[in-house]
């Protein structure tokens, strides 16, 4: 006989003593867990749902353990700790993948010209800023056309400011975070012919609609 098969003593008025502590905390965290799950209304409080019931493990839990201390079973809730014993083996499982080597931030910005003529001014007008030197010739000659102008606001501003630009109606937008390998290296000859292609796992996706 094992020494720890020699000091279980089932059936001890302390451990009976256990079961009914253990009940009474059990029977509040029930009580916590049906408030939670019936103040949901929509599918959109289903992780609220989930965090309700990882607070009610822990006391499911330890009225099986006072159960098992009191009688040497664990039935019904046993298979409890199959549950948590997998969790736990797929965060070991995870954190033993390697580190991925790089990220890549794929972003995407699309706007409707309503008036290309206002963009083609902003354009010359953050050259101006970016070049106080120059005149409004010089300006009008670099801007020759909508690229050159979106160009110069976002180099002047910043590409984020494009939103703010009169002629310039945001439409839509997405952000995808890459686990990528290969990051762009020094030599922008060694790149890829599309820096937009990737094979690598989605981290993060985000899509924003701004209007039609």
């Amino acid at each position: 006989m094992s020494d720890d098969e020699d000091d279980f003593t089932p059936w001890t008025p302390d451990g009976a003593a256990r079961v009914r502590a253990a009940a009474a905390e059990l029977t509040a965290a029930i009580t916590a867990h049906a408030e939670a799950v019936a103040a949901g209304t929509s599918e959109k409080d289903t992780e609220k749902v989930f965090t309700a019931g990882d607070q009610l493990l822990p006391a499911l839990l330890a009225y099986a353990d006072a159960q098992f201390e009191y009688t040497g079973t664990t039935f019904p809730l046993g298979p409890l700790y199959d549950l948590v014993d997998d969790e736990e083996d797929d965060e070991d499982e995870e954190e033993e993948e390697p580190p991925s080597t790089g990220v890549s931030i794929l972003q995407r910005q699309d706007y409707r010209v309503t008036d290309a003529e206002a963009v083609m001014a902003a354009g010359r007008a953050a050259y101006l800023r970016s070049w106080p030197d120059d005149d409004e010739a010089t300006a009008a000659e670099d801007v020759s056309h909508l690229g050159r102008a979106l160009y110069q606001i976002g180099h002047a501003d910043g590409w984020a400011k494009l939103g703010d630009v009169e002629g310039l109606w945001p439409v839509g937008a997405s952000v995808v975070v890459v686990d990528r390998e290969d990051t762009l290296g020094p030599d922008e000859g060694e790149w890829p012919e599309d820096l937009y292609a990737h094979d690598g796992e989605v981290l993060f996706e985000q899509r924003d609609l701004y209007g039609k």
